[in-house]
């Protein structure tokens, strides 16, 4: 894509020097995002606002004449509800299907309601993220971090994707673990687009970054898709404690994992040859 080309440049630089030759842990990553909340506050503040809305637009859905279901993942007892990009778990959705035949007021407001959310969700992001990384970003990166959020959001419900639910433990853990390896490669791209690179290159970057620190990333994920999941099934507030106290620790740990920067991580020694160099075979 356009200015693609000149992006990856400067976030290879960036990518190489925010590798250290420590390992990151899943608990020393929370405990740093967790403190750095601590020392400035209003980096929770997007994503409490955002949480009301959340909370407020359930209580919309359910208010209106428009069909409206609860996630499938609120029957299961046990799910990982977790996104690429920073946001929580609404107790509501609305399927595609729900807008078929409907008038064009009933349609506009629809429409209009999830979109509101969705836009909400992804400025809190991508506030939280810069803010985390002292980044004056462009406006541009906005656009691409909303044209990602966006693809995520509306893709599964317009290709009709569905949970899949397997009976055999094996197989199950099988596809978890696929999943998890995907996720773990894509886990950085959300900072990746907010400090400039392109989706290619941020792409490119987040598998990049994520070699040597699978572990530390499936691990993120795990906590803040249980977590996330958890909170959201608590009656009425759900959508709200989800995403006021899970998302803005999902941004703010992308943000100090790419960052230049990183020893507010309670990091653990690596032993490997060469990371006494500074050089990780991991990293390479």
């Amino acid at each position: 894509m356009p200015g693609e080309e000149n992006d990856e440049p400067e976030m290879d630089a960036r990518s190489r020097q925010a590798s250290p030759a420590t390992r990151l842990s899943t608990v020393g990553v929370i405990r740093a995002a967790l403190r750095r909340i601590r020392r400035d506050p209003v980096l929770a503040v997007p994503f409490a606002v955002v949480g009301v809305l959340v909370a407020l637009a359930d209580w919309l859905r359910q208010s209106d004449p428009i069909p409206v279901a609860a996630p499938d993942a609120f029957s299961d007892s046990v799910s990982l509800q977790y996104s690429v990009l920073p946001q929580g778990t609404a107790r509501t959705v609305r399927q595609v299907d729900a807008l078929i035949d409907l008038t064009l007021p009933y349609l506009l407001w629809a429409v209009g309601l999830e979109l509101v959310v969705a836009l909400a969700v992804g400025l809190a992001g991508w506030l939280t993220i810069s803010r985390t990384l002292d980044s004056r970003s462009h406006p541009r990166t906005l656009g691409r971090y909303l044209l990602a959020l966006g693809a995520i959001v509306s893709l599964p419900q317009l290709l009709g994707v569905s949970p899949v639910n397997i009976d055999n433990f094996l197989l199950g853990l099988a596809l978890l673990a696929a999943l998890l390896f995907v996720f773990v490669r894509l886990f950085l791209v959300p900072a990746f687009l907010v400090t400039g690179s392109g989706f290619v290159a941020a792409l490119r970057q987040s598998a990049r970054r994520s070699r040597g620190h699978g572990m530390t990333f499936a691990g993120l994920i795990i906590v803040v898709g249980l977590a996330s999941w958890g909170l959201a099934t608590v009656p009425i507030a759900g959508g709200l404690l989800s995403t006021a106290l899970v998302a803005p620790v999902h941004a703010v740990a992308l943000g100090i994992i790419s960052s230049p920067e990183t020893d507010d991580v309670d990091a653990t020694p690596s032993t490997r040859p060469g990371d006494r160099d500074g050089n990780s075979d991991g990293d390479r």
